[in-house]
């Protein structure tokens, strides 16, 4: 889902049951008021997860939304909260991991509450972002802007949205070939797998094409230049698209499958500013830290009686924060696997990890 920076990847959220509908993308900006009725965006195949990234106080915040492809899965949002706190949970199925200086550097909490304005704003903003998706080829990037109220009232400091239809590669050399090309987080393929899952496909996912955008005169001058063709465009013309060169990457992700079953392995390279990671769950679900080869991680298991984040039945991961990569791994909801099947390969991303 493309894990918040103190972080929050990626807002009155509902995780809604999205078949396969091809990769989705956003990065958009909300207002510094605006962050607590947190909208909700549509995602398919991403990460299967939720984070919340906070940073170092900065003006603005940026709402940061990847949607991959095939990974049969609902919302996923990043929302980079700058300059905010984050609320504390004391409930005893939320974890807190802390830094040697005591800092609370990830968590885990409770899913927000989905508002009416929210399930809009998803339903537009899938309709739009999926026509967007559909004019571009495989590894193409854009910025676009719609010519709807209905989205604009909401991103009144962010018209201009993005979309990015990914590559997927189907061998592992290639994927770890694009890992080389764009810089993305390294990737190393677990060889501890459950019996009969083999590698499906990857991709990379592109770095914002402008992070912190309320304060870059590029994003302001991208967003004047399609405002105004969309003034000028003929009646019934609505969407304004222009394609983005880029080449670096923060995102990388491997689908490992066993018929209708899988798993997926995703690194996120979040920036230096970045102090805090939540993870949301459902408050029913199970969330339990574990020690894996010397590396404290997460574990949450879905409820059986909840409705689930779309995130599948099992999610375990852990923070690298020399490198500042988060590692999550996620399976589909109605998996066969279990904690146990995770923590070997988690063990096998570990082994691998440059000490």
């Amino acid at each position: 889902m493309r894990e918040l920076q103190d972080r929050t990847q990626e807002q009155g959220l509902k995780y809604t049951d999205l078949k396969d509908r091809g990769l989705k993308n956003m990065d958009m900006l909300t207002e510094p008021e605006s962050v607590l009725k947190i909208q909700a965006f549509d995602v398919s195949d991403k990460v299967m997860e939720q984070v919340y990234q906070k940073a170092k106080p900065k003006k603005g915040f940026i709402v940061k939304m990847r949607l991959q492809p095939r990974i049969t899965a609902p919302i996923m949002i990043l929302l980079f909260v700058l300059g905010a706190s984050v609320t504390g949970y004391a409930a005893s199925q939320y974890l807190e991991f802390r830094n040697s200086k005591g800092d609370v550097v990830l968590n885990t909490a409770k899913t927000p509450a989905e508002t009416d304005a929210s399930k809009t704003y998803t339903t537009t903003y899938t309709q739009w972002n999926e026509e967007v998706t559909d004019r571009l080829q495989p590894g193409e990037y854009a910025a676009y802007y719609v010519k709807d109220d209905s989205m604009n009232q909401q991103n009144s400091s962010n018209p201009v949205l993005f979309a990015y239809k990914p590559t997927e590669l189907s061998s592992f050399s290639s994927l770890q070939d694009e890992i080389k090309r764009t810089e993305a987080p390294l990737l190393h393929s677990p060889t501890h797998l459950p019996n009969g899952y083999r590698f499906d496909f990857g991709y990379v996912y592109p770095v914002a094409a402008y992070p912190g955008m309320m304060n870059k005169e590029e994003y302001r001058t991208l967003t004047d230049k399609l405002t105004q063709q969309a003034k000028a465009a003929p009646k019934g013309e609505n969407l304004f698209i222009q394609k983005l060169s880029w080449d670096k990457s923060d995102f990388t992700l491997a689908r490992y499958a066993r018929g209708n079953d899988y798993v997926n392995i995703a690194v996120t390279k979040y920036a230096p500013e970045v102090t805090k990671t939540t993870v949301m769950q459902n408050e029913q679900d199970s969330a339990e830290e574990l020690m894996i080869k010397g590396t404290k991680a997460y574990y949450i298991r879905a409820s059986e009686t909840s409705k689930p984040l779309e995130v599948g039945k099992n999610r375990l991961g852990w923070l690298d924060e020399k490198r500042r990569l988060h590692y999550n791994i996620s399976d589909n909801q109605d998996s066969p696997l279990s904690k146990e099947d995770l923590v070997k390969i988690a063990e096998d991303l570990l082994n691998g990890s440059p000490q």
